[in-house]
């Protein structure tokens, strides 16, 4: 059975790192745990490595949100978030912030309440070119003034999700696109921007020209980079957040054959597309090199005396997104535990 090794004191480093990183600027760390199923160990690690004023978990899983909770019962409120939210999620009205699309989705959760008289917590997710989800930036004013009107709406402000779906959207160019729609949105209590690949304007801008971009926000949202220490920007070679441990995921599995197979050697190790689904995983051992992955099964090839036992691989964010969700692979945790 693959084993995934989750290292918790690397994952709080990482997180420690990305919190100073963003402190000068006023920023709040928001830890998404999407990427880890809502893992609540896990999650407190992210926010142990928090040394900003004020912290959140953000997921788009009503079951993740739970099981965040759970593990973390003194989350107050407005230190969770839901991402998307479906419409059984009303029921935790008193606990959340919900970030909604429109003002039609907000006006469908309030109707879901239990309680009518308990006001929801409302977010306004606004579009500023990555083409995922949000309403488009120029509409985003008149949708905010929209959720303020709505019987049992507490309009917190606007959020953002930045270069996600698209990661060849200029960055710079869409973080100027969400300051504009700032200024038209009054009365915003939270504004939220992610993910991690925001982190590599903070670290290529000049602190001046950053912080104008940046201070408007309050709170960043951010998964990968505390995860795995990259930064995700569309580019080869890729991005890792300065000193960041890389490593804090490893993907352990058994190799079951090693043959010679047209003209090479290679080995079948059993780990495979429903414990990684569409990710790629990259070899800690030298002369590994991952060719093809079925179902349940990955096939490498084999340099010179590699192969013996087990091979690790380091996941990228989709295969530890698989890892951690798939029954298969056994999770084993170093580290403090919460």
């Amino acid at each position: 059975m693959p084993r995934l090794h989750i290292d918790l004191k690397k994952i709080e480093h990482n997180a420690r790192l990305v919190s100073e990183l963003i402190e000068p600027f006023g920023l709040r760390l928001v830890v998404v745990t999407k990427a880890c199923l809502g893992d609540g160990r896990v999650a407190a690690a992210m926010l142990s490595g928090a040394v900003t004023a004020g912290h959140g978990v953000a997921d788009s899983r009503l079951e993740s949100i739970k099981r965040v909770r759970r593990r973390l019962p003194g989350l107050g409120e407005g230190e969770v978030e839901l991402l998307r939210p479906p419409l059984e999620a009303a029921s935790l009205v008193p606990d959340l912030v919900y970030f909604v699309t429109s003002a039609g989705q907000a006006e469908a959760l309030l109707a879901k309440r239990p309680d009518k008289h308990c006001r929801m917590s409302l977010c306004l997710q606004v579009d500023t070119g990555d083409g995922r989800e949000g309403v488009p930036a120029g509409q985003a004013a008149a949708e905010a003034k929209k959720i303020t009107e709505l019987d049992g709406a507490h309009f917190m402000g606007i959020a953002t999700n930045l270069a996600c779906a698209d990661p060849s959207v200029p960055l710079k160019e869409a973080l100027l696109l969400f300051c504009s729609a700032i200024a038209e949105v009054r009365d915003s209590t939270i504004v939220s921007a992610g993910g991690s690949g925001l982190l590599k304007l903070l670290l290529e801008l000049p602190a001046g020209e950053a912080a104008s971009l940046f201070g408007p926000l309050t709170e960043l949202r951010c998964g990968e980079a505390i995860l795995l220490g990259r930064i995700p920007a569309g580019e080869k070679p890729e991005l890792f957040l300065p000193g960041a441990h890389r490593d804090a995921f490893i993907l352990e599995a058994t190799i079951l054959e090693i043959f010679n197979k047209g003209g090479r050697r290679q080995a079948l190790v059993d780990v495979g597309v429903q414990d990684i689904g569409g990710g790629s995983l990259a070899p800690l051992q030298e002369g590994i090199k991952p060719v093809s992955a079925t179902s349940d099964y990955l096939v490498v090839a084999l340099e010179g005396t590699a192969g013996v036992g087990h091979l690790s691989f380091i996941p990228d964010y989709y295969a530890l997104l698989g890892a951690m969700t798939s029954p298969f692979v056994d999770k084993i945790y170093k580290g403090k535990m919460v």
